[in-house]
């Protein structure tokens, strides 16, 4: 007669400790992930309403700066950069090659050119809103 049963396997201590440990490890893990994912949510909430009062102020307000109460709100014009392309167009390297080098020198074409005459190649870009 074979009585070769198989008895339960019983967990040593040290593997039960373990264990636990690694059960607790995987809950704080979660409970980690889970805030993470919350504040991400609400920075991303915050920063539409932000955005969203940004915007309203830039429609209210033109350029300059403010008084609003303790706090000081500056509405700053886009900056106006120069259009790389238009820029090449009008002013071509062969006869302006002081005005480059890897790319439009806007500071030598501001002080070469003036604005008027670099108005047609302008861009400008996004106004903001500082808050200090």
């Amino acid at each position: 007669m074979n009585t070769t049963a198989t008895a339960p396997v019983e967990l040593t201590l040290h593997q039960q400790d373990a264990s636990i440990e690694m059960e607790q490890r995987q809950a704080l893990l979660e409970a980690q992930a889970k805030r993470i994912a919350e504040l991400q949510d609400e920075i991303k909430t915050r920063e539409d309403e932000v955005a969203n009062i940004k915007n309203t102020i830039l429609d209210q307000w033109q350029p300059g700066k403010y008084d609003a109460g303790s706090l000081t709100v500056q509405v700053k014009e886009g900056a106006k950069t120069i259009n790389a392309s238009k820029f090449t167009k009008t002013f071509p390297p062969t006869e302006y090659p002081d005005l480059y080098k890897l790319a439009p020198d806007s500071k030598e074409a501001r002080k070469q050119l003036g604005e008027q005459q670099l108005a047609p190649v302008m861009t400008s870009r996004k106004p903001s809103v500082v808050i200090a």
